[in-house]
């Protein structure tokens, strides 16, 4: 009966020992565990109220401009009586006046010489301008060409096939572009006979046409006019 009533003793007593080890570490890791979960404040937002300033008025620049014409207007009267024969603007100058530039004689000459220069190339540039072909007068008879007017030269005329029309035509307008080397580029119909065959034969024979050479190396325009008359 003693044998039994210590053994039961100590089993109470050990179990008793493990539970308060196993309390103790449960609580040891349940503070860990709270002091590890971070602390939250709350956000303090504070409200002001900034002053701005107002700003500045601006000076106009016509009311300066002005004010600086009425100081120089004053300047000029005051000592209009103390200035000598000589004398310059670079006098000492007050607060608020504006100091006046003076154009020497160097600096007229200069700009003459610029005139002179700008005038020159004037110059030049109008007489580089392309000059046109102008108007030609073309008068047809039988499969004689007279040609005559415009300002570039012609140098060759192709033989005219003879025009054959059961009416007799109305005059023929045709507009042409000449390139440097005389040769008619472009020829582009502005006025009909009233023949297909006859404009098509006058087309072909103003491409045939040579003109002077020029050293303007632009295309020149100009316009050939066709009267016809019977023979």
């Amino acid at each position: 009966m003693l044998k039994s009533a210590v053994e039961e003793i100590l089993y109470w007593a050990i179990s008793l020992l493990i539970n308060l080890i196993l309390l103790s570490l449960l609580t040891t890791v349940f503070i860990v565990k709270v002091q590890e979960v971070p602390e939250f404040y709350p956000l303090r937002v504070e409200i002001r109220e900034l002053k701005v300033e107002k700003p500045k008025k601006l000076r106009s620049v016509v009311k300066a401009k002005a004010t600086a014409k009425k100081t120089v207007a004053k300047k000029s009267k005051g000592s209009a009586s103390k200035r000598k024969a000589g004398a310059t603007v670079s006098s000492a100058f007050k607060k608020g006046d504006v100091k006046v530039p003076v154009q020497k004689e160097e600096d007229i000459s200069v700009l003459a010489e610029l005139e002179k220069k700008i005038e020159s190339r004037l110059k030049k540039k109008e007489k580089k301008v392309k000059k046109e072909v102008g108007s030609i007068s073309a008068v047809v008879t039988g499969k004689q060409v007279r040609i005559k007017g415009g300002t570039r030269r012609i140098v060759y005329t192709p033989p005219l096939p003879q025009l054959i029309s059961t009416e007799f035509p109305s005059g023929v307008r045709i507009r042409i572009w000449v390139s440097p080397d005389g040769r008619v580029v472009k020829a582009l119909l502005l006025q009909r006979s009233g023949s297909v065959n006859i404009d098509n034969t006058l087309l072909n024979f103003v491409r045939g046409i040579r003109f002077e050479k020029v050293q303007e190396q632009e295309v020149q325009v100009g316009e050939i006019t066709f009267s016809f008359q019977g023979g």
